[in-house]
C-alpha cells in the first residue's frame, strides 16, 4: 500500500450544511438569471419594468385592487421611500392612483387604474410566456411540482 502524499487532500464529506448551501446557491442563480430574462422581455413586449409588474400583481391580488404604500413596500421588499418613488412613477404613467384612507388621514392607498389593469393583463401574458420559455422549458415533467412543494416548506 502506498502512503498518501502529505499534500493530498481526501474527498470532502458532504454535510447537510453543504447541501443546504448548494440549494441556496441554485435558488440565487436561478432567480438572478430569470429576473434578467424577464426584464429583457418585459420592457419591449409589455412596456413596463418587472418591478412595475410586481406592484400591479400585488394590487391585483388585494381586496379592491388597493394596498397601503407601506404594505406594498413590505411585500415588494423595498424601503418606504423606494416604494414612494416607484409608485409616484407609476402614478405619472397612469397605472395607479393615490387614494386617501377613510379611517386614517395620513394613510395613502395605491389603487390600480383601468389603464393599469389593461397594462397588467398584457404584462402578465408576457411574464408567463417568458417564465415558461426561460425556466419551464428546462424542467422535466413533475419537476415544477417537486420544486414548488419543497419551496412551500420554507418560511
Amino acid at each position: 500500500m502506498t502512503p498518501k502524499a502529505a499534500h493530498t487532500i481526501g474527498a470532502v464529506k458532504k454535510t447537510r450544511a453543504s447541501n443546504v448551501a448548494q440549494v441556496w446557491e441554485g435558488l440565487a442563480r436561478a432567480h438572478t438569471s430569470m429576473a434578467a430574462a424577464l426584464e429583457r422581455d418585459m420592457m419591449p413586449e409589455a412596456g413596463m419594468a418587472l418591478a412595475w409588474y410586481e406592484v400591479l400583481l400585488h394590487l391585483s391580488r388585494s381586496p379592491g385592487g388597493m394596498l397601503r404604500y407601506q404594505d406594498l413596500a413590505r411585500v415588494a421588499g423595498i424601503t418606504n421611500s423606494g416604494a414612494s418613488r416607484r409608485l409616484e412613477q407609476m402614478t405619472r404613467a397612469g397605472l395607479i392612483e393615490r387614494r386617501s384612507c377613510p379611517t386614517d388621514r395620513r394613510g395613502v392607498f395605491a389603487h390600480m387604474t383601468p389603464k393599469g389593469e389593461a397594462g397588467f393583463k398584457t404584462a402578465q401574458r408576457v411574464f408567463l410566456n417568458s417564465l415558461e420559455r426561460n425556466f419551464g422549458a428546462s424542467l422535466k415533467p413533475g419537476d415544477a411540482e417537486l420544486i414548488s412543494a419543497a419551496l412551500s416548506k420554507l418560511p
